[in-house]
């Protein structure tokens, strides 16, 4: 929907400016604002942006976070001008954002003071070293002299409004209605659903079962009826949902996600309108969303499909329609990416060489739209990963030097544009891995010090930019582990250490960021690692507990997360090969039989070689220490199922995987078939010890 502003057409309702590290707070406002249903009897309302329609949307979110001293890209200038308001996320970092002050300069110039709208979310009004403010908006020139103002804002700081009352402050001023008014309609709104939604919780859902045979009924009350339901629905999938996301108990909603799928899937999608249709697809996209957070990803995977069904559907019937091929595609996106985590790899594929196509589509439809282009440059991410997980470098090589191409000629064309960079980065970086993985180091290592030279020219602008800094630790890691393939043990020591370094430093600074965590585990293990192979035990145990520690952290923040299941998992595999060094063998099977036990438990399908990697690293240690204490027969059975694992074509192996396959049939005396993964091994690493 677009708005109307001044006699002219305004395609965005609000554009949000804000500071790269208040993006969290950022994102929570696009999708609470462009999901908040406004009240019926305020629908058609007259407001100073034009009749006020069922939502506010869309809302156009800065993501390109371009460089800080360029002036503003021609899309983003483009966006603030056809932006009926601006709203401000307010806080040291935006105060003290020269792009931020330029974003609500510019609007102003072409909008005035009137439609800018303010929400503070750190800091404080006029404080001397944290005020939350802008310049733009702390001073207003009047009859030639410099005032000082201080803006009405909306607060989200803890003992502020909280987040719905700052929500409906900002909805009241983008409508032109009094906050109380909106309240009360609001309050009477949700009481309404809260009664219904109790009523459903009793009777177990049956209503919606009820609904789905309402098509034998009148027409007119069929179609009153499924419009109760999906309000229902909607409201249980937004409202519901961000009342209970914040205190973790999006576990009350397991019931929701089939029933209502059940419901939806009683529907024929050709007997719906354009506006049932699209409500539909939102509706099944949120429940995917839900899902896949809540690790439900059978449950997810039907919800993106039936989404996909009801986008292609929107799309059958106006093909030539760019905003729905993009709709479309992105539901078989995620239809790709829940059956890539369930290790449907045959799906996950056609899904993703169907994405492709639709962007190729768009791409046809209009070439100058560099959104679109873009979304070309995903697509052969998507399918190279794909084909990497599976073994299959060669094909990866080729799709993610399509995206190269991609990337490369969007950064050309965008020389200040800090996302084509950090998306051209990540190309260079799914190169690398390409290239380590079918043993080509040195191309490998090149594509990681461009991946360097990208993120250094970003951050010489703005050392914040979380997503290089990251990447930094990340190539610190590539870098050594490619050196340690090499046989070069002390480079890849020297880089393990660097990593460490900047990731703890990192850490020091921002204790709850999570990712950051992620990546400062990954980094201690390697390192402890490296020292292990290199017989420094002592300094490997050092590296492995803190690694450990971290885990257990991140564990307690979520613990649904895959990966930092692994990683606790092989911290313990290092603290059980260093208790079998140091003679303790009962102790280190205790600890190896453990992690099996877990591993057995955990979800290891469509993760990647790493889920992979480390059940036969377990199965590798615990044979061994069981042949130690001289229990032959289970030490065999843990090499057996770890060579039956392994066992495949040896020119789809990565290094370590052969080295582990190798190891397997050595001790089990296939001496033949350890032999012929060596050969393969040193044809990948000519000068690498595979001993």
């Amino acid at each position: 929907m677009t708005t109307t502003v001044s006699g002219e057409t305004k395609p965005y309702w609000a554009f949000i400016s804000y500071s790269s590290r208040d993006r969290t707070w950022a994102r929570w406002l696009q999708r609470a604002i462009e999901t908040y249903a406004i009240p019926r009897r305020l629908i058609g309302r007259s407001t100073p942006a034009g009749p006020a329609p069922q939502r506010l949307r869309p809302v156009f979110r800065d993501r390109t976070e371009l460089a800080a001293d360029a002036d503003l890209a021609g899309r983003v200038q483009g966006a603030l001008e056809q932006s009926a308001y601006l709203i401000v996320v307010c806080s040291p970092d935006a105060a003290a954002s020269r792009w931020v002050d330029e974003e609500i300069r510019r609007f102003q110039a072409v909008h005035g003071e009137g439609r800018i709208l303010a929400v503070i979310v750190a800091g404080s009004p006029g404080g001397a070293h944290e005020d939350c403010f802008p310049p733009a908006l702390r001073y207003r020139d009047e009859a030639g002299e410099r005032m000082h103002v201080e803006p009405i804002a909306a607060d989200l700081r803890a003992g502020g409004d909280g987040r719905r009352m700052a929500l409906l402050k900002l909805v009241a001023g983008m409508l032109g209605v009094g906050l109380d008014d909106l309240v009360r309609r609001d309050a009477q709104r949700r009481t309404r659903q809260f009664a219904a939604l109790a009523a459903a919780s009793f009777t177990g859902m049956t209503v919606m079962a009820g609904l789905a045979g309402a098509a034998f009924l009148a027409r007119n009350e069929a179609q009153r009826q499924r419009a109760q339901a999906q309000g229902l629905i909607e409201f249980m999938l937004t409202d519901l949902r961000k009342r209970l996301e914040p205190v973790g108990r999006l576990d009350l909603m397991d019931g929701i996600g089939p029933k209502a799928l059940a419901y939806y899937a009683a529907q024929n999608p050709g007997d719906l309108d354009a506006r049932a249709l699209s409500q539909r697809a939102d509706a099944l996209r949120l429940m995917g969303e839900i899902s896949e957070q809540r690790g439900h990803l059978a449950e997810a995977l039907r919800a993106f499909e039936a989404a996909s069904v009801t986008t292609g559907e929107l799309m059958a019937r106006a093909p030539n329609d760019g905003q729905r091929i993009f709709d479309h595609a992105q539901s078989v996106y995620w239809v790709g990416y829940v059956a890539d985590q369930r290790g449907e790899e045959a799906k996950a594929e056609r899904a993703f060489k169907t994405y492709l196509a639709l962007a190729h589509r768009l791409v046809a439809l209009d070439p100058a739209r560099d959104d679109w282009r873009m979304e070309v440059g995903y697509a052969e991410y998507d399918l190279g990963s794909l084909y990497l997980i599976d073994g299959r470098t060669a094909v990866a090589v080729e799709s993610f030097n399509r995206g190269l191409n991609v990337w490369q000629a969007l950064a050309l064309k965008h020389p200040g544009g800090r996302d084509e960079a950090l998306n051209l980065a990540q190309c260079r970086a799914y190169l690398g891995d390409a290239f380590e993985k079918q043993g080509r180091l040195a191309d490998a290592r090149r594509q990681r010090l461009a991946q360097r030279a990208i993120y250094g020219a970003i951050l010489a602008k703005d050392a914040t930019i979380q997503f290089a800094n990251f990447g930094e630790i990340v190539i610190d890691r590539a870098l050594a582990r490619q050196a340690m393939l090499a046989g070069d043990s002390k480079s890849a020591l020297t880089g393990y250490g660097e990593a460490v370094a900047r990731a703890e430093a990192l850490l020091a600074t921002q204790q709850d960021n999570m990712d950051l965590a992620g990546e400062a585990i990954l980094a201690e293990l390697d390192l402890a690692d490296a020292l292990l192979s290199s017989g420094r035990a002592q300094d490997a145990g050092a590296h492995d507990r803190r690694a450990a520690e971290l885990a257990r952290v991140a564990l307690a923040h979520d613990a649904t997360v895959l990966e930092w299941q692994r990683d606790r998992l092989r911290a313990r595999l290092i603290e059980a090969a260093l208790m079998a060094r140091g003679g303790d063998r009962a102790g280190a099977l205790a600890l190896e039989n453990r992690a099996l036990s877990e591993l057995a438990a955990t979800p290891l399908a469509g993760i990647n070689t790493d889920a992979r990697w480390l059940l036969d690293r377990a199965r590798l240690q615990t044979g061994d220490d069981l042949a130690a204490l001289g229990r032959t027969a289970e030490a065999r059975a843990q090499w057996t199922a770890a060579a039956d694992d392994l066992n495949g074509p040896l020119d789809r192996y990565e290094p370590r995987l052969l080295v582990a396959l190798a190891r397997a049939d050595k001790r089990l005396g296939r001496i033949a078939a350890a032999r012929g993964a060596a050969q393969r091994l040193a044809t990948l690493l000519p000068a690498a010890p595979h001993t």
